[in-house]
């Protein structure tokens, strides 16, 4: 055995349907809370690259996971922990993972925002046969695009993504990196529904209510009063009102939040030095929540999307999150103390979603609670940032499509395109080099982070709302209420892909179109 896999944490510089739904690191990794992670602690095992191709090991298993002191649940795990273990790798790399299964279930693993070939995308039905329980498959790629991505399940995503099956994947630039950085730590979201304490509040608004944009007309109505009581009519199920009269049967009771896998007062503090500039890499593994980042007595600077490089950094005071979302993001150690990283959306840091920074020295200093709200704040938005032109340039024709995004009512868990659940839904077909434009409009009540398989994006519009410059990401918030969003990519990736939205419930209910490039 060789070098290792890295444990969620830590690295500092100087020291269908139903069943889809490093180059090294060196001899040493750091976990969250600064310890070491060796052979046989759970991380994923390596053997040194032979011909060229680094060889990984990974395990899906049941376990049981302490996600609290006291607070012990029945999950699945690569590896024996949540998150499984970062998998770091040089852009280019080719590096090939072998999956055991140990679960009494099927299950894939799809490589979120990786340009993998189709055979290897991990969709059931779709790219591969469903690993059976004591079956092993093979996966085998080249490490492309660099950036912040990561690994989950796919197989009856709605249950084995929430019950811990996902762990970041982090691919860096072979050339420096553009925003260099002292330290670094990186911090995987998930919401639990675990039975043991109160139903967290929707934020089914997704991004919109985090940033305070209109998702088009309706928007300032529906986010009133008026708003709230239809939420409730419409069968938001895990706010405990009407939900449950209505029907809303497939919406789990969210009452637990986690930052890599623990809740506070469980989560490992991230240590800092004075004078460091320290860089976070955020991950929402959360099945149906969006998270809105913040950091007390600090600014972050956003340098990318979706593991994709912005020009410039922007300057905020918070970052809202969708499901499957990631954003890098830099600060400047700058304020020794305590310190709470949170989320600002209602009830998530009393329900676990904090953790301590601690500046070296201050260990003994007394954080203040966090503060819920975004009232007065500087949040990201998509209009804020501009992307680097990183992807393939066209060499075909232009092709239009326009899908619109409905479903959900009365508790329903229909969810459709076009007025059709996949797999009735018409796919995009394109050749390899068209470039594709697609134009979501939402009239649902719920926002929905629509996910492209196989290649990026670049976002051109939100609301009707030219951005000045585009951003590249794999996935895009679609804001409840009439919001629109349109994307464009270059069909460059051959092969059968998914288009579809990142919450399970959503996906399994219908909401998915296949990319067909030739």
């Amino acid at each position: 055995m060789g070098a290792l896999a890295v444990k969620p944490g830590s690295l500092s510089r100087r020291e269908f349907l139903r069943v889809s739904g490093q180059a090294g690191l060196g001899a040493l990794a750091l976990t969250a809370g600064g310890g070491a992670l060796l052979p046989g602690q759970g991380g994923a095992a390596q053997r040194e690259a032979v011909g060229g191709v680094r060889e990984i090991h990974l395990e899906a298993r049941e376990m049981t996971w302490e996600i609290a002191p006291g607070k012990r649940i029945k999950a699945m795990a690569y590896n024996g922990q949540i998150p499984g273990p970062e998998i770091r790798l040089k852009e280019g790399e080719r590096v090939r993972i072998l999956l055991k299964n140990a679960l009494s279930e099927p299950t894939t693993i799809h490589w979120h925002g990786v340009d993998v070939p189709n055979p290897m995308d991990g969709v059931p039905g779709i790219t591969q046969k469903p690993v059976q329980p004591g079956e092993r498959f093979s996966y085998e790629f080249e490490a492309t695009p660099a950036g912040t991505r990561w690994y989950h399940t796919h197989f009856q995503e709605h249950r084995q993504l929430d019950l811990g099956l996902y762990a970041p994947l982090i691919i860096e630039p072979a050339q420096p990196d553009p925003f260099p950085f002292d330290r670094e730590y990186t911090l995987v979201l998930d919401d639990w529904a675990t039975g043991t304490g109160r139903p967290l509040p929707s934020t089914g608004e997704g991004t919109a209510g985090g940033r305070g944009g209109m998702g088009g007309m309706m928007g300032g109505m529906m986010r009133g009063n008026m708003g709230r009581m239809m939420e409730g009519m419409m069968g938001r199920g895990g706010m405990g009102g009407m939900g449950g009269m209505m029907g809303d049967s497939q919406q789990p009771a969210y009452d637990t939040m986690t930052i890599n896998g623990k809740a506070y007062p469980a989560t490992q503090p991230l240590k800092i030095r004075k004078g460091e500039r320290v860089r976070l890499r955020l991950i929402n593994a959360s099945a149906d929540h969006t998270h809105v980042i913040r950091l007390a007595g600090h600014r972050f600077q956003v340098t990318h999307t979706d593991g994709n490089p912005l020009i410039q950094p922007v300057e905020v005071d918070a970052v809202p999150i969708a499901p499957s979302e990631r954003y890098d993001i830099l600060f400047v150690a700058d304020r020794p103390g305590a310190w709470f990283l949170h989320c600002a959306e209602p009830g998530h840091p009393g329900a676990g979603e904090q953790v301590l920074v601690v500046y070296e020295g201050h260990e003994a200093d007394k954080a203040q609670a966090p503060v819920e709200g975004v009232a007065g704040l500087r949040l990201w938005r998509y209009d804020l940032g501009r992307g680097r032109e990183i992807l393939p340039h066209p060499s075909g024709q232009e092709r239009t499509f326009d899908l619109t995004l409905g479903g959900g009512m009365m508790g329903s868990d229909i969810w459709m395109i076009n007025g059709k659940q996949y797999p009735q839904t018409d796919p995009l077909r394109l050749r390899k080099g068209d470039l594709a434009r697609v134009r979501f409009r939402n009239q649902s009540m719920e926002a929905h982070p629509m996910h492209l398989h196989g290649q990026s994006f670049k976002v051109l519009a939100v609301n009707g709302r030219r951005l000045p410059a585009a951003i590249v990401k794999d996935t895009v918030d679609v804001e409840s209420h009439m919001g629109s969003v349109l994307i464009e990519f270059t069909a460059h990736n051959p092969g059968d892909w998914f288009f579809h939205c990142h919450k399970p419930m959503h996906m399994e209910g219908g909401m998915i179109t296949l990319a067909k490039i030739e």
